[in-house]
């Protein structure tokens, strides 16, 4: 049917002053009926269409700009789809050389609980000495009934107990910082042991 219809328009075509020899521009208007011209009109830019060549042949195809930014859309899709494979791809040849066993993410791990480590265990210092600190002050505190204590007295105790909720806050900080790595080394482990695999499998034997 498309075949007869194209023959149809380069029959037509040859009838024409000027459109025998040259270009054939089939295209449609705003309500969907076929247009047929030696040059590229409105229509064609608008709706779209095909350019022939003198056999009835398709020259190139005319897309509406509607088509032609679906078009450019889906091939900046395949670019960015092809882009997210390449950058996967360079991201698992990293990490095998990175962690080329299960010991180096060890490794990996423990450095990074490093310093929330040690930021938890110089609070739990801090927060035996404020401790004692507060153990004092209840002594010195005996002496005053009714809690009826003095200016410096009261602005200590309320330094001690502010500073020991800090401490406390820093504690649950640093602890989710250990979680959240502990799950991330976990996940990195994961993955490494099937990239391990596919590469033992791949191995010549």
């Amino acid at each position: 049917m498309q075949r007869r219809t194209i023959l149809g328009t380069v029959l037509l075509a040859a009838t024409l002053p000027g459109l025998a020899h040259g270009a054939i521009f089939v295209c449609h208007d705003e309500h969907g009926a076929p247009l047929t011209t030696d040059h590229l009109s409105r229509q064609c830019l608008l709706y779209g269409g095909k350019e022939l060549n003198p056999d009835g042949s398709v020259r190139r195809v005319i897309l509406s700009p509607q088509r032609q930014a679906a078009l450019d859309a889906a091939q900046q899709a395949a670019q960015r789809a092809a882009q997210d494979r390449l950058d996967t791809q360079r991201e698992m040849r990293a990490l095998r050389t990175r962690f080329p066993d299960a010991a180096s993410v060890r490794r990996a791990e423990d450095a990074a609980l490093r310093t929330p480590r040690a930021l938890i265990a110089n609070a739990h210092a801090q927060l035996r000495a404020l401790a004692a600190e507060h153990a004092r002050l209840e002594q010195d505190a005996q002496f005053y009934p009714n809690h009826d204590y003095p200016p410096d007295l009261r602005g200590r105790f309320e330094t001690n107990a502010v500073l020991r909720d800090q401490q406390t806050q820093l504690i649950s900080a640093q602890q989710r910082v250990i979680a959240h790595t502990q799950a991330r080394y976990a996940e990195l482990l994961r993955r490494l042991r099937r990239l391990w695999a596919r590469d033992t499998a791949g191995a010549p034997r």
